[in-house]
């Protein structure tokens, strides 16, 4: 995120925090897409993701109070986000296989082939898990550092290296299969 921007930011959480709805509104303005993107891709439901947007503004304005660092706004959100979607996984008795055991080389190539069908790379992120999915969205999406998305995990940085990596060759596999006109294999 750029300094002005995250500067706007941290006027609008002050702002929030003395319950000046102006600057709420603002900010829903500010985040809204992008939550409702991360969700939606999180869920696949776009009825669900409605809920689980609505949710997580209610949390954030029922405790924007007692975030103390007006800077770590976007990674409270998120995180904020996140817990929703994983208490819908877990109510739905979803299970998510975890791969914090795989180790990621010390590469730091960041870089995503580009990809000229939009579509067909939201088709693919829909094919990934969600833990693969959740952190090429909040890496590419809502452009956090490893130690930002570290805090919306709440693991260590090590982990967060590793599941982007293997995040990456999974969605590389799922780019290089071949889908027919309807996005299908």
């Amino acid at each position: 995120m750029k300094p002005t921007q995250e500067f706007i930011d941290q006027v609008l959480i002050l702002r929030c925090q003395i319950r000046d709805s102006l600057a709420l509104a603002e900010l829903i303005d500010r985040y809204q897409r992008p939550l409702r993107y991360f969700i939606a891709r999180m869920v696949q439901d776009n009825d669900l993701a409605d809920e689980l947007c609505q949710e997580t503004w209610l949390t954030v304005l029922s405790k924007i109070h007692t975030l103390r660092k007006a800077g770590t706004f976007p990674t409270w959100f998120y995180r904020i986000a996140r817990n929703r979607v994983y208490l819908e996984f877990r109510r739905r008795k979803q299970i998510l296989d975890l791969d914090d055991g795989l180790e990621a080389p010390d590469c730091e190539e960041e870089e995503i082939d580009a990809v000229e069908d939009a579509a067909k790379l939201h088709r693919c992120l829909e094919r990934l898990r969600p833990l693969h999915r959740e952190v090429l969205l909040l890496r590419f999406l809502a452009e956090m550092s490893y130690e930002q998305i570290a805090d919306v995990l709440e693991c260590n940085v090590g982990t967060v290296r590793s599941r982007i990596f293997h995040a990456k060759l999974a969605l590389k596999k799922e780019l290089e299969r071949p889908y027919d006109s309807r996005g299908e294999s």
